[in-house]
């Protein structure tokens, strides 16, 4: 029996290790002082088989602007927002600046889908992260074309 390869090396984005069910990149993205794996599903499950459109999500989820969290800090507050007032939880501070909502975010990591089967037609990643307000379902943010465009409970993006 053929034993499954454990590293891959992409002539873009070089070493690729097996971790956790994900193809893992060794080079990390860059979201203000934090450095986050970035994974990647291989497009009907080919090793190596990289799409187009998930090549430009690597690519930009490695050049995330320096500001990326300031940028991104009121969409992910909004969701902060939402679930204090669905649950009515006074422990829950009102925060004062929406940059403070990542002071109660912990990133997992990048996720690069396979756009084929998520019948996705521009680059999209997500940012899996575990978040004080909802430690059972953590938080994903959606980047559409290098923005931010959705902050949602994991599993539940796109309602």
């Amino acid at each position: 029996m053929m034993k499954s390869p454990t590293s891959y090396y992409d002539a873009e984005f070089g070493q690729m290790r097996m971790e956790d069910n994900h193809w893992t990149l060794a080079e990390c993205a860059v979201l203000g002082d934090r450095r986050v794996p970035i994974c990647v599903d291989f497009e009907h499950g080919q090793i190596g088989e990289l799409s187009s459109l998930q090549r430009e999500a690597i690519r930009q989820a490695l050049a995330l602007p320096p500001d990326v969290l300031r940028i991104t800090a009121s969409l992910v507050l909004q969701n902060y927002d939402v679930y204090r007032d669905m649950i009515g939880d006074e422990s829950m501070p009102l925060l004062a600046n929406p940059i403070q909502v990542w002071d109660q975010v912990t990133f997992s990591y990048i996720y690069v889908p396979p756009h084929v089967e998520y019948d996705r037609h521009i680059p999209t990643f997500e940012l899996l992260a575990e978040c004080s307000w909802d430690p059972e379902h953590g938080l994903e943010v959606r980047f559409c074309n290098g923005v931010a465009d959705d902050a949602d409970q994991i599993g539940e993006t796109g309602r």
